[in-house]
């Protein structure tokens, strides 16, 4: 992997307790959509030996200037530091790395994100906008709540004939739409094609294992499942 070192252009809360961390964007510095890097603060001190560095996904798309980070904001040394940097202040970063990328073919695909592991599917879905959405996307986005909801109404707002969004609240029994796990029949009332779909699944391990199992009861193989665990959010 490569080294850069990126410096931080702006910040921005953009969902409860949620930032958006944007950086400069170095010229010689390319990627795939739905690529992660690896981030490192080297000045940082703490007990555990690996607390300077994460890996992050990156929510900007290839097409972007910039370099776009999303996460949790949480009393981890490590994100207090990201949080309390300064504008124009500078970090290590190395990369990209990752093997969860739109997939070459027609069939249509499949994405499913709980909470911040919308992060990559903003960088495909904007990839998709450019190629003016080749293929058909369904896009189940689960949160507690729709506060929770990082880059919701953006996402609704690129809605058109290939790419649908389904928001599922787990936590807000006022929420009109879908709400709860994703179950089976949930799927199929909005996959059209459900066994010639290619699925992404991307959040914490146990929401990542949940799901594997329900498209596992569904009679859908294991290649056309990719996942990623957000082990470190």
């Amino acid at each position: 992997m490569k080294t850069y070192y990126i410096k931080l252009q702006d910040r921005q809360i953009i969902a409860k307790n949620t930032m958006n961390l944007i950086f400069i964007r170095p010229k010689d510095f390319n990627y795939e959509a739905g690529q992660y890097v690896s981030l490192a603060l080297p000045n940082l001190v703490d007990q555990y030996p690996r607390v300077n560095t994460r890996l992050m996904s990156l929510a900007s798309a290839p097409s972007e200037k910039y370099l776009m980070f999303s996460m949790r904001l949480s009393d981890s040394a490590f994100k207090r530091s990201l949080q309390d940097m300064v504008i124009g202040e500078t970090i290590e970063m190395r990369g990209p790395v990752g093997k969860l990328i739109l997939s070459a073919g027609d069939e249509p695909l499949v994405f499913i994100a709980g909470g911040i592991g919308v992060a990559p599917f903003r960088s495909m879905l904007l990839e998709s906008q450019a190629q003016n959405w080749p293929r058909l996307i369904t896009f189940f986005y689960a949160n507690k709540n729709k506060s929770d909801a990082v880059f919701l109404n953006q996402l609704l707002s690129w809605e058109n004939k290939n790419f649908k969004i389904v928001p599922i609240m787990t936590r807000d029994s006022t929420w009109p739409g879908e709400t709860g796990h994703l179950q089976e029949s949930t799927i199929k009332k909005y996959v059209s094609r459900p066994h010639d779909s290619i699925y992404y699944i991307v959040g914490l391990p146990k929401m990542v294992g949940e799901v594997q199992s329900v498209l596992k009861n569904m009679g859908i193989s294991s290649e056309r499942i990719k996942t990623e665990l957000f082990t470190g959010y």
